[in-house]
């Protein structure tokens, strides 16, 4: 048995593709006999997640930032709570505030590198100067580093780290959980939607996924057939809210919040008539392979990364809300058919490329190698 620490800026509750594959790593090493502990930030506010945490087989230690900016933490307070009590640490890269700290640990070290951070105003001012410092250090300490896409690879940050340790594991998902089913909106509390056209955004609400554009687009479609269905919280929810309200279609937008129970997220997939993912910059997106598994059509911006690996989807230009709207009028457009061929071919890569079985077998491999 080995002991593990994963440190991650954003964890359950909060919804978020970084924190969910954390979770799902560390209950997997958990479920292998591994003594795993998660290291997150504890978020703004009083509520207690300490019932919400006993639902792992980890434990989760959240540790109050100095400091805290979006979702990045000023915690050295790390550095001695990792100390010398584990055998590996996990690091899920970014963590702006946390991951510094790493450097003075003596533990070996892996990183998955998820994304690039997007910041705008003082946090990309804050962004650059740290940016300017810290990664290379960081990923030249590593051990390992996992890159979630080979286009990673080339990144200025990987300079200096010798080739045989960059590996690209790329993330997965339970295809077990998340499957083609009957949704029941009974259950959802969504009965009222039984005749509409649900078209389904999954994620953080940071302004770079573009919420704002898809709720644009509803207006555009000027159809009342037509639901927009956000799973998903962040700061900026009551200003989604008001967009919608002042458009005039908040009667057509629905926010239902984040959603950590993944069975539950898989019955919101499977409601759907389909799924948009209109973000400005994406590392992977864990929510088009989602929907991907439960056999739902796509409706992404043309993003290269996703152009390169979702080839049955329909793209849009990005930041184009009129883009957007044509795209998910084509959709509409499909026939029963052709959404089944089209459905059964997304899981069918999905299985292929992007089970979770194959991720955590690749990440026990890699452990064993450190």
């Amino acid at each position: 048995m080995s002991r593990i620490a994963h440190v991650v800026s954003t964890f359950s509750p909060q919804l978020g593709g970084m924190g969910s594959v954390c979770a799902s790593e560390a209950q997997a090493m958990a479920e292998q006999g591994h003594d795993v502990t998660v290291f997150t930030l504890q978020y703004s506010g009083k509520q207690d997640y300490s019932e919400e945490d006993k639902k792992f087989l980890f434990k989760v230690v959240r540790l109050k930032p100095l400091v805290k900016l979006g979702d990045a933490g000023l915690v050295p307070q790390i550095l001695w709570k990792i100390g010398k009590k584990f055998d590996l640490v996990h690091l899920h890269y970014p963590f702006y505030g946390g991951a510094e700290w790493l450097n003075f640990v003596s533990v070996p070290m892996v990183i998955t590198y998820h994304m690039d951070a997007q910041a705008t105003g003082v946090k990309y001012i804050i962004q650059k100067v740290y940016d300017f410092i810290w990664p290379r250090i960081l990923f030249t300490k590593a051990k390992k580093v996992i890159t979630v896409d080979s286009s990673f690879n080339s990144s200025r940050f990987l300079k200096g780290v010798p080739l045989d340790r960059v590996v690209e594991i790329p993330n997965g998902v339970d295809t077990n959980i998340f499957k083609p089913q009957i949704a029941d909106l009974g259950a959802l509390h969504l009965a009222d939607l039984q005749d509409k056209k649900i078209i389904l955004f999954v994620g953080n609400l940071l302004p770079l996924k573009r919420l704002d554009l898809a709720i644009r687009s509803i207006k555009l479609l000027n159809n009342k057939d037509v639901v927009l269905l956000v799973v998903g919280g962040g700061d900026g929810v009551e200003n989604y809210k008001q967009i919608a309200k002042d458009l005039g279609v908040d009667s057509q937008v629905r926010f239902v919040g984040p959603c950590a129970d993944r069975a539950k997220l898989a019955q919101y997939y499977n409601a759907a008539f389909c799924v948009v993912v209109p973000s400005d910059y994406e590392s992977f997106s864990l929510v088009a392979i989602e929907a991907m598994a439960c056999g739902k059509p796509l409706v992404l911006s043309d993003l290269d990364i996703f152009k390169n690996k979702f080839s049955g989807a329909v793209f849009f230009e990005k930041g184009s809300e009129i883009s957007l709207k044509n795209a998910l009028q084509e959709t509409f457009a499909l026939s029963e058919e052709e959404r089944d061929v089209a459905g059964k071919r997304g899981r069918e890569e999905v299985l292929k490329n992007f089970s979770w079985e194959s991720h955590i077998n690749k990440l026990k491999e890699l452990y064993v190698r450190i």
